[in-house]
């Protein structure tokens, strides 16, 4: 199905700042467990995971239009060097992605 190339670049960035948040989460969550923090490393994992859903969706509605998702594009990582920063730039990462 030949979908609008508006919605297509729409659901490109959307799926940019997934692609994104997969990448963020999932260093924050190493870099969680590796100062000892098991259990918000854990939560933390699972977050990412959670966005590589949202991904797949995005993948298969792009897809399903006929668009060409880009999987290699990727706004900047804000790489937190502590818990606090963390959940600051993951916040803020979050707070841009919404439409």
């Amino acid at each position: 199905m030949k979908g609008n190339e508006t919605v297509i670049n729409y659901l490109q960035e959307v799926l940019t700042a997934e692609l994104t948040a997969i990448n963020q989460y999932f260093l924050h969550a190493e870099m969680l467990e590796n100062w000892g923090y098991e259990r918000l490393a854990k939560i933390t994992k699972k977050e990412s995971i959670e966005e590589m859903v949202h991904a797949e969706k995005l993948l298969h509605r792009m897809l399903y239009l006929d668009g060409s998702p880009n999987m290699g594009s990727l706004f900047p990582l804000r790489i937190g060097q502590n818990v606090k920063q963390q959940f600051e730039n993951d916040l803020a990462l979050e707070l841009e992605a919404l439409p």
